[in-house]
């Protein structure tokens, strides 16, 4: 009897064990915006592309990593000046080459012969490297370019007026000379953005745009971008991002995957499916578990999500209603082009961006085919309402031709940059800090 007693009392201590693991297994995980844990370790499918856009993707192993949620982004505001597009690629090019060399812990062999005033220079830069990613927000003078699917019948410029420049990638043989040669240039380089030409809202720029081209030859530059042809300048900001992208968790899709079931079959599936602005891809799952991983999977279309993403947010500051379009990358207000997006994209680190039109005069546009579309089907904030009524309140009045009569920086342009960087740090989830001095990537 007390040997039947024994077995059922041992019997229901097994069922209740049992339930309680069962119970700890089943807790649900809250479906939140993913908000990243420290401690917690993601399996990323690594993928490398050919294209920025359009390309397919070539699978490669897993690596696990630590979530970073201390990500910073530096901010050059240079959007009072109107900059050289030759001089501001080979200062992006330079930073995006720099971010690659610098990748997995890396570090620049300093040779034993430099000077003491660039070895220190290039100590600090590295900090600044380890430490921040880089954002460029600026205007260019008038210029055209060319990106990996242009065509040249996109130009519509006579051809005695214009010769291709190949810009590609200037640091492509990237070394410590290389780097020693760039300490020592930036200085010059400060001094041509400070001596640039200031921003004037009251200017025809594309008189004297009209005037030069009949003179001599103009440069329509082949870059590295991923697009076809675009125009860039004076009403027009430029956003350069130089981000290591696979620091930040909305650039992937993720779920979480159980300690049982963790074999690569498991996570082969189809390609995320580029998303409207207001579609949300975020993981639908947030680890509460220190010992749970997610799987993530670097998703180069919520990249290209994300950078639209800002300009929405941007423009919505200003309540202008912008939307995407499934078959398009950029931002809309209707069916018209607010702004045009082209991005390279080489070991998870990214350069080029976004150009959003505030005051943009269409009349550049005559000369090509901008992104294939017609100059008619793009727009610029000043011929919006929603900015009309703003300048209203302002006192700002323009002529019948829709040229301001009020020169140089306009409330629009001060606030548009706050809101841009604004946007920058929120939809990428990062610190901004922002710098007028490209002399701070090496303080």
């Amino acid at each position: 009897m007390i040997k039947k007693l024994l077995l059922v009392q041992a019997a229901i201590s097994l069922v209740i064990l049992c339930s309680t693991k069962k119970l700890k297994n089943e807790k649900q995980i809250p479906r939140t915006a993913c908000a990243l844990l420290k401690g917690v370790k993601y399996k990323t499918r690594k993928r490398a592309f050919a294209q920025p856009i359009g390309g397919s993707l070539k699978k490669e192993k897993y690596n696990t990593r630590e979530a970073n949620v201390t990500n910073e982004i530096l901010i050059f505001d240079l959007s009072e000046k109107l900059i050289n597009y030759k001089l501001a690629f080979e200062l992006q090019n330079w930073l995006h080459q720099s971010k690659i060399n610098f990748q997995n812990g890396n570090k620049f062999s300093i040779h034993s012969n430099t000077l003491k005033l660039v070895k220190d220079k290039i100590e600090r830069f590295e900090k600044n490297l380890k430490k921040y990613d880089f954002c460029f927000i600026l205007q260019h003078t008038p210029c055209y370019t060319l990106g990996s699917s242009a065509h040249m019948g996109d130009i519509l410029l006579d051809k005695r007026d214009y010769y291709i420049e190949e810009l590609g990638d200037i640091y492509n043989n990237f070394d410590e000379r290389s780097l020693s040669q760039f300490v020592s240039k930036h200085e010059y380089i400060k001094h041509e953005i400070n001596e640039s030409e200031n921003y004037d809202e009251g200017k025809n720029y594309f008189e004297s745009f009209s005037q030069n081209r009949n003179k001599v030859k103009m440069p329509i530059y082949r870059i590295n971008r991923g697009g076809k042809a675009t125009y860039h300048g004076p009403g027009q900001l430029i956003l350069y991002l130089i981000l290591d992208l696979k620091k930040y968790p909305c650039n992937y899709s993720e779920r979480g995957v159980s300690h049982l079931s963790q074999r690569k079959d498991d996570y082969e599936g189809e390609q995320p499916k580029m998303e409207e602005h207001n579609e949300e891809m975020l993981p639908h799952r947030c680890n509460t578990n220190l010992n749970a991983k997610t799987e993530s999977l670097f998703d180069l279309h919520k990249t290209v999500n994300n950078i639209q993403k800002v300009g929405v947010e941007t423009l919505g500051k200003f309540k202008i209603k912008a939307n995407t379009k499934e078959d398009s990358i950029g931002v809309f207000h209707k069916d018209k082009k607010l702004i045009s997006i082209g991005v390279k994209i080489r070991k998870y680190v990214s350069m080029h961006g976004m150009a959003l039109n505030f005051n943009l005069d269409k009349k550049f546009l005559k000369y090509l085919l901008p992104c294939g579309m017609s100059h008619a089907d793009y727009t610029s904030m000043h011929e919006l309402d929603e900015v009309k009524i703003r300048e209203k309140k302002t006192g700002v009045s323009r002529n019948p031709e829709g040229e301001s009569e009020m020169a140089n920086r306009t409330t629009v342009l001060n606030e548009l940059v706050v809101n841009c960087a604004h946007s920058v740090g929120s939809i990428f989830n990062a610190k901004v800090k922002i710098s007028s001095d490209i002399g701070d990537l090496f303080a």
